[in-house]
């Protein structure tokens, strides 16, 4: 394992641990898991979507105020788009959400071959719902009330799915290509040991979202640029999700959890459309290492 993914996969597994320890010390319920979720994912979840403004850059000749401003305009539309979408249909907006997200927590495994990126993604989504289905049905009710039973089933029919290929992934490994099984064994531990939402917060913010920083910012031409952007996105991004929870408390008509994991999850939902497009053409055409790296 090179040093960068040994440090990486040593952050995720170590914060797992510390999750755990959180998790059995305090045993919050959904709303307090919630109030953990939030906080975790505007300062370790954020930061790596906001370096595409700096990715951007490096892909086309943004040169001018104006150049920004049309990029972040597209940007934003797309943001919007998504969210509307869950507005008018979000059954369908969730079964997206949840499908594209599986394609795009893939990245993670670059470099270690297509098997362990389909494990890797799959697991990562399908693992929480198969060992807390209800669980996950239950965080789904606020999210899309309709299609939540439905969609947490088929969420976990994919955990099985997602535990074959970790099992071929462990059987196919050679001695020299085995740096991602200790990740995918964190995985289907942190979806056993973990509650949904606190699984969530150790692999999206300790692996997902430290992997893909280290990789972008490896890739940058100007890093202390980048790191300034990444601080003034992640701060309006944030301050945009708090003005969503404030005024769906204003208007009185759902629960504080409810108002809280919408702004989170919806709101991650739309961000994630754009950057995932960007980050496909980085990859594609920029010099973003490979997961090993």
């Amino acid at each position: 394992m090179m040093p960068a993914r040994a440090a990486q996969t040593g952050i995720f597994l170590a914060g797992l641990a510390l999750v755990a320890a959180l998790d059995r010390a305090l045993a919050p319920g959904l709303w307090g898991q919630a109030l953990i979720l939030a906080p975790a994912v505007a300062l370790l979840g954020l930061p790596h979507g906001a370096l595409d403004l700096p990715v951007a850059e490096s892909l086309w000749p943004l040169s001018t105020r104006a150049d920004r401003a049309r990029f972040v305009a597209v940007y934003l539309g797309l943001v919007a788009g998504v969210a509307l979408l869950w507005w008018l249909a979000p059954g369908p907006a969730l079964a997206i959400f949840l499908g594209y997200s599986a394609l795009h927590f893939a990245g993670d495994w670059e470099g270690d071959g297509h098997l362990a990126q389909a494990a890797g993604g799959v697991s990562a989504i399908g693992a929480p719902a198969l060992v807390h289905t209800g669980d996950v049905a239950a965080i789904f009710a606020h999210l899309a009330p309709s299609a939540a039973e439905t969609v947490a089933q088929a969420l976990a029919a994919s955990g099985v799915a997602g535990g074959a290929l970790v099992l071929l992934c462990l059987l196919s490994a050679s001695r020299g290509r085995r740096s991602h099984l200790a990740e995918l064994a964190g995985i289907w531990a942190g979806a056993v040991l973990l509650p949904p939402l606190l699984y969530f917060v150790a692999y999206f913010c300790l692996l997902h979202s430290v992997r893909h920083f280290t990789q972008t910012l490896a890739a940058l031409p100007d890093r202390r640029r980048a790191w300034r952007m990444a601080g003034l996105v992640s701060a309006a991004a944030g301050a945009g999700a708090g003005a969503a929870f404030t005024a769906l408390q204003w208007t009185g008509s759902v629960a504080p959890e409810t108002s809280l994991l919408q702004a989170l999850f919806i709101g991650l939902a739309a961000l994630t459309v754009p950057h995932m497009l960007l980050v496909d053409r980085f990859r594609r055409h920029g010099p973003l290492p490979p997961a090993g790296c």
